[in-house]
């Protein structure tokens, strides 16, 4: 496979770094030269200094050739013009990261014209959002197989019950498992050995019921009801409408006239003019009842102030947007319960679509040092016909569920995989190509 990523920033960098990691020629398309430097200095990829919708650059960097090009650079018309280039030169598949105002237009099909997937980080955070307030205790949630498999986030805290519990002891309930466990700036693949200390986060998969029942009990977290969200961007109206549905939200920003634009589009929530430093507005408004207050600024600082503030007046649940990933776990540590990085997102999204076949979904977790990945085996894959204890497998790679019709299965040594499966695995970045060996997708 041989990839074209057009946009050296940190969204595109860690795109061709996933690449590289599993063996895929990359190459990277960068305005900047200074950018263009460091890429090289870090990941084993050709880097090309130049404009990615220009149709010279394109053929330099062999999209008559490529398999796919991902545009990720900070303007949609660029994304959009390289894409429909490099596909009239011949690249195969082409994905563009636009901005969320283009998501609002549902009868333009950008497949038409060159573009095989587009995305909006803004409305993959407000997509992100909304789930994590449907299971208000899990700091995250995913939905796998279909809706078959629910995968959450929770941290371990001081009272757990599983603090210096090894997992081997059925902690537990039947039908769930932990797939992975982050530890201060590691990731940890679990075995049955692994003994939960204060401050761990996992991750627990298994039926939705179950997981949600676990998750309920880590927490004194009531269901969400009330919220309150800072700015008006383009993400956080979003977000509003898909929450207005079921919850009473209140959306505050200082620019009159932006208020007075999103008031027409939002039904039922409230909109304030108002300054996020008043404190007397804030508590005026409810703010220390609020279930969930969610800054969703395009600046860091703003989003990590308004979070603290919300934090001391009251509010239960603090979800901040992050564009810096380095901060995530700075402003966890301040005292946010939830960072969200766009950058992260859409590096997820971007790989699903790239892995698609075999591979029906990835979730990327927090660190980048592993992944939690469902796919299903080719018709001719090494893991038809063995046991799971005949395959050799190196450490560090965890089979967590085989999902079977509508059954789901905790596989065990005696377990084999059948064709038809659904496979969910987690493991170390550096491992998934030893996985799709095993499935076929190399």
């Amino acid at each position: 496979m041989y990839v074209i990523v057009v946009g050296g920033g940190l969204t595109g960098f860690n795109i061709a770094k996933l690449l590289v990691e599993e063996g895929i020629g990359v190459v990277v398309i960068e305005k900047d030269l200074a950018r263009c430097q460091e890429i090289s200095k870090k990941i084993d990829a050709l880097v090309i200094q130049g404009n990615g919708s220009n149709p010279k650059i394109l053929i330099e960097a062999g999209a008559r050739d490529a398999d796919l090009l991902v545009a990720v650079t900070n303007s949609s018309e660029v994304n959009l013009i390289s894409c429909i280039t490099a596909k009239n030169l011949g690249t195969r598949k082409t994905v563009a990261k636009i901005a969320i105002e283009y998501t609002f237009t549902e009868d333009i099909d950008l497949t038409k014209v060159g573009v095989d997937y587009s995305f909006s980080p803004g409305t993959i955070i407000a997509y992100d959002v909304e789930r994590i307030l449907e299971l208000p205790s899990a700091l995250a949630i995913q939905a796998l197989a279909d809706g078959k498999v629910t995968m959450a986030e929770f941290m371990v805290k001081r009272e757990s019950k599983y603090i210096d519990r090894a997992l081997k002891e059925k902690i537990f309930p039947d039908g769930t498992i932990i797939g992975a466990v982050l530890k201060g700036e590691d990731t940890i693949i679990p075995t049955g050995e692994y003994v939960f200390e204060e401050g761990d986060k996992a991750f627990i998969l298994g039926k939705p019921k179950l997981v949600e029942n676990v998750i309920e009990k880590c927490s004194d977290c009531q269901r969400v009801r009330k919220v309150m969200i800072v700015g008006a961007s383009n993400t956080a109206v979003q977000l509003a409408k898909m929450l207005e549905r079921s919850m009473s939200v209140k959306l505050i920003d200082s620019d009159t006239k932006r208020c007075e634009e999103i008031s027409k589009i939002l039904q039922k929530t409230l909109v304030i003019k108002g300054d996020i430093m008043d404190l007397s507005l804030l508590k005026d408004e409810g703010i220390g009842d609020v279930d969930a207050f969610i800054s969703l600024t395009k600046y860091d600082q703003l989003n990590l102030f308004s979070c603290l503030i919300g934090k001391y007046l009251g509010a239960f649940k603090t979800i901040a947007r992050v564009e810096n990933i380095e901060l995530i776990k700075f402003f966890e540590d301040m005292g946010v319960d939830i960072a969200l990085s766009p950058k992260v997102s859409t590096a997820e999204h971007v790989m699903r679509f790239i892995r698609m076949g075999g591979l029906k979904s990835l979730i990327i977790l927090p660190t980048g040092q592993a992944e939690i990945i469902e796919l299903s085996p080719t018709k001719n894959a090494k893991i038809l016909g063995k046991t799971l204890r005949d395959i050799t497998l190196p450490d560090e790679i965890l089979f967590l569920i085989i999902v079977r019709d509508n059954k789901l299965i905790i596989p065990r040594g005696d377990d084999i995989v059948q064709e038809e499966d659904k496979v969910i695995v987690s493991a170390k970045v550096e491992k998934i190509k030893k996985i799709k060996e095993l499935f076929g997708q190399d």
